[in-house]
């Protein structure tokens, strides 16, 4: 896996408002491809490390990222790359910004409003498929919680939930998984370098259904059944984090490994 390099000095950052509690990493479009640079930690690591161990997954479709270095206003930045994965015409509707359209308030509130994370999350499905007319959300859902639970992923927000609308035959088609920056303990002030990882995996938080990693998957599971299958091994996550020696120091590198080596241990149900 190469690095490449992008002086990125002449080119505009996207503004956007923040939809998560953690903030916004600095981005770029260039052309057909996005640009993300570091903001909390090693965000970029995590997509890279994640997107290529998807390959070696039953997932269909997620986005994949590739690292890159970042010139920015006299700073050189770690980052990573993707390509747009919307074609003409196509719109990415967050399911937090859809329910508001068709309800006049926010998903988040919606399913707060239930008792039980099983009722909160077919709702969620239910209200998907109803507006949509997809089907299989449930599955889709199941596995993007269980992707969670595997690497971490403490920012799975409404708005990083969503679908993918054609403003002009008005059909709608679902996501491929992305944003899985706030993975891995990759924010450092929360989860700083010297702290013993075992200590920060269990303070990391879900969302949406449940701060619970395992109790959001688990009621998935009784709702839609059981999905996610990897085949990947510990030397591929080692070559990964090789690869990116270019960018991060050592000691990082092998925390992000020692993490993966635990939840690989802890999840033998993906395996």
């Amino acid at each position: 896996m190469g690095i490449l390099s992008i002086d990125l000095t002449d080119a505009a950052r996207i503004q956007s408002a923040s939809h998560t509690s953690k903030g916004d990493q600095p981005k770029w479009q260039l052309k057909s491809q996005w640009i993300k640079a570091d903001h909390m930690g090693y965000e970029a690591l995590s997509e890279v490390m994640i997107s290529s161990l998807l390959k070696k997954s039953n997932v269909p479709e997620f986005v994949s990222y590739g690292p890159v270095s970042i010139k920015y206003q006299d700073k050189l930045l770690c980052g990573c790359k993707s390509d747009n994965f919307r074609e003409k015409d196509e719109e990415l509707i967050p399911v937090e910004r859809l329910h508001r359209l068709y309800h006049g308030y926010g998903l988040a509130k919606a399913i707060g409003g239930y008792s039980s994370v099983e009722e909160a999350i077919r709702y969620t499905v239910d209200f998907i498929e109803k507006v949509t007319n997809l089907t299989d959300v449930g599955p889709y859902l199941t596995v993007m919680l269980e992707l969670d639970q595997l690497f971490l992923n403490e920012d799975r927000h409404t708005n990083n939930i969503a679908v993918i609308r054609n403003n002009k035959s008005n059909q709608f088609r679902l996501c491929p998984i992305f944003d899985n920056g706030l993975s891995l303990l990759s924010d450092t002030n929360d989860y700083p370098l010297n702290d013993d990882i075992y200590a920060c995996i269990a303070r990391v938080k879900a969302k949406p259904f449940s701060v619970d990693f395992d109790e959001q998957t688990e009621a998935a599971n009784r709702l839609y059944g059981s999905f996610l299958k990897c085949s990947f091994t510990k030397a591929d996550v080692t070559d990964i984090l090789d690869s990116m020696k270019p960018l991060y120091p050592p000691e990082l590198l092998r925390r992000v490994e020692r993490i993966m080596f635990e939840q690989m241990r802890k999840y033998t149900i993906y395996f």
